[in-house]
């Protein structure tokens, strides 16, 4: 199973269900390059969890990522994502390869720019 977890804004933004989901989780991945979050807040959410996050680089999501189907395909695997995983092509992407390859995927939605903008300026 692949899980993507929005992060929100902030790793402090994860969500209850997200933070839930990593629990038991067997491997945990974060892409960070579609937007930015401080390596510093990851790193404090590892420590709060007690796992370790894995930080893919783009080429190990969109090129080739067969070492997180791989993992999904053997056990619950998480990708966060900040703000929003659904946002970003690369996720949906990366969701419909799972998905073709037979792999269970679920969304956990976060807080993005894209939806608090809009609310900052009052629209």
């Amino acid at each position: 199973m692949l899980i993507f977890v929005g992060l929100g804004l902030q790793s402090n933004g994860l969500s209850i269900r997200g933070l839930e989901s990593l629990e038991d989780a067997d491997s945990i991945y974060a892409e960070l390059y579609t937007s930015l979050i401080p390596d510093s807040s990851l790193s404090n959410l590892s420590d709060e969890i007690g796992e370790e996050i894995k930080v893919l680089d783009r080429e190990r999501i969109e090129d080739d990522p067969s070492e997180v189907l791989e993992s999904a395909s053997k056990g619950k695997t998480i990708l966060l994502v900040p703000g929003d995983p659904m946002i970003a092509t690369t996720h949906i992407d990366l969701r419909l390869r799972a998905e073709k390859a037979g792999i269970e995927t679920k969304i956990i939605h976060g807080a993005s720019i894209e939806t608090a903008a809009p609310g900052l300026v009052g629209l």
